[in-house]
């Protein structure tokens, strides 16, 4: 099992599970069904990079124009402190390290193509690097309400993406009780509770600020894949 250090805190993560649509207006920009329960869908640890690293954008993506795009999305994520299954929302904060800015990057035309034909779109969320998280674990204690925060990505200076967590769809006890009825999380795993609207491509030299209010902010350039 791999470790990863964010900010001053180190942690061991079994797995990264993201919610979608998650937020009103990101569902009308991408013409989607409102969902009626959370919909969440897993990362693996591959894809996780920290402290400045580098996005890889994948020469497979960039060099078939099927494939050409790859978006950002931002979010706010929360890290577990201890084993949780089958917990109600009334206690879903004690099973909450701290908070911290997760950066969903996703091959969105590979997405949407295996989507067309019923695929599972599990490959445009997982290639190496795909997952940017940091810059540092603030403790739950120290944000009284994670509902209120300003959320914003940046690319090369200019806005994308501007909301308040307010917006979410499904709060965190809530989305934290539901998955507990399908999944075991223990301490250290990673939960991205959804991006609001304004998500776009990415390309080659571009830099990507992500910000969350009372979190800081991650700054990553995206570089195109080395030909071996």
């Amino acid at each position: 099992m791999s470790s990863i250090k964010i900010g001053n805190t180190e942690i061991t993560p079994t797995k990264i599970i993201c919610l979608g649509r998650n937020y009103l207006e990101h569902i009308k920009e991408t013409n989607a069904a409102i969902p009626t329960e959370p919909v969440f869908f897993v990362k693996t640890l591959n894809t996780l990079i920290s402290e400045g690293k580098p996005i890889i954008y994948p020469r497979i993506l960039y060099e078939n124009e099927n494939y050409n795009r790859v978006d950002h999305e931002v979010e706010l994520a929360f890290i577990i402190s201890k084993p949780c299954k089958n917990i109600s929302a009334d206690e879903a904060f004690e099973y909450i390290k701290g908070y911290t800015i997760f950066l969903d990057v996703t091959a969105r035309k590979m997405q949407i193509s295996d989507r067309n034909i019923k695929l599972p779109w599990y490959r445009s969320k997982n290639f190496d690097t795909f997952s940017v998280i940091g810059p540092k674990v603030v403790p739950s204690k120290k944000i009284e309400n994670p509902h209120n925060l300003k959320i914003e990505l940046k690319v090369n200076n200019e806005i994308r993406q501007s909301s308040n967590t307010k917006h979410m769809i499904f709060k965190i006890p809530e989305m934290l009780e539901y998955l507990s009825k399908f999944i075991t999380l223990v301490p250290d795993d990673i939960i991205a509770t959804g991006t609001p609207s304004g998500v776009g491509p990415i390309n080659p030299e571009d830099t990507l600020e992500a910000y969350i209010e009372k979190i800081g902010k991650i700054q990553h350039k995206v570089i195109l894949e080395r030909e071996d």
